[in-house]
C-alpha cells in the first residue's frame, strides 16, 4: 500500500506521477482513460512520485501540455470532437479566479464548454459519475500546472489540508482559486 500523501504538494506530485505513468505504461497520450490496473503501472507511479516529491525530477521536464495542445490539431480537448467550431475554454473558470493564460486554456466544442460551465474538470467529471482517470491527459496536466503555480504563489503548497479544516484530497486541493484569500498557515489544532 502506498504511503499517504501528507501535503498539497505531495497530492499534486502524485497526480503528476500518474499522468507520467499513463503515458509511459498505458500509452495514453490524449483522451482515452487510463486503466491503471497493472502492477508495473503502480510500481512506475511509486518510483516517479518519489522522484517528483523529492524534487529530483520536475513535472515540467516530462509533461508538455502546450505542445500537446498545438499538436492535438482541431479537436475538443474534452471529447475529441473534430470538424466543428472550437472555443478557447478556461480549465479553471475566470469567474472563479482562474488565470487568463494559455496554461489555463484548451480548445473545446460548444457542448462541452456549456456543459462544463463554471466548474473545474474534477467537479464536472464527478458530476457525470466519472473519475479523475477519465479526464483527458492534456486537461489534467494543465489543471495540475495552474493549481501548483497558484498554491506556490499563495504559499499553501506545504499545508496538511486544503482548504484549512477540509482534509486533503485532489478535489479540495484544486479549489485554491476559490480559497486563495485564506491565510497560508495551517489551522491551529485545538483537539
Amino acid at each position: 500500500m502506498a504511503a499517504k500523501r501528507k501535503t498539497v504538494f505531495e497530492i499534486i506530485m502524485y497526480e503528476y506521477a500518474k499522468l507520467i505513468a499513463d503515458r509511459a505504461i498505458e500509452k495514453r497520450s490524449t483522451l482515452a482513460p487510463a486503466a491503471r490496473t497493472s502492477r508495473s503501472y503502480w510500481s512506475f507511479v511509486a518510483h516517479t512520485y518519489h522522484k517528483l516529491a523529492a524534487e529530483n525530477m520536475s513535472p515540467s521536464s516530462v509533461l508538455r501540455e502546450n505542445q500537446i495542445l498545438v499538436t492535438g490539431g482541431n479537436q475538443c480537448a474534452y471529447c475529441g470532437t473534430t470538424g466543428v467550431a472550437l472555443h478557447w475554454e478556461h480549465i479553471i473558470p475566470v469567474s472563479r479566479n482562474g488565470p487568463n493564460t494559455i496554461d489555463n486554456m484548451v480548445l473545446s466544442c460548444a457542448p462541452c464548454n456549456l456543459e462544463k460551465g463554471a466548474r473545474n474538470p474534477l467537479e464536472w467529471f464527478a458530476a457525470k459519475g466519472l473519475g479523475s482517470n477519465e479526464i483527458p491527459r492534456l486537461v489534467m496536466g494543465k489543471l495540475l500546472k495552474v493549481v501548483l503555480e497558484k498554491h506556490r504563489a499563495c504559499g499553501t503548497e506545504n499545508l496538511l489540508e486544503y482548504p484549512p479544516g477540509a482534509g486533503l484530497d485532489l478535489i479540495n486541493t484544486c479549489l485554491v482559486f476559490d480559497y486563495s484569500h485564506l491565510p497560508n498557515e495551517p489551522p491551529s489544532s485545538a483537539s
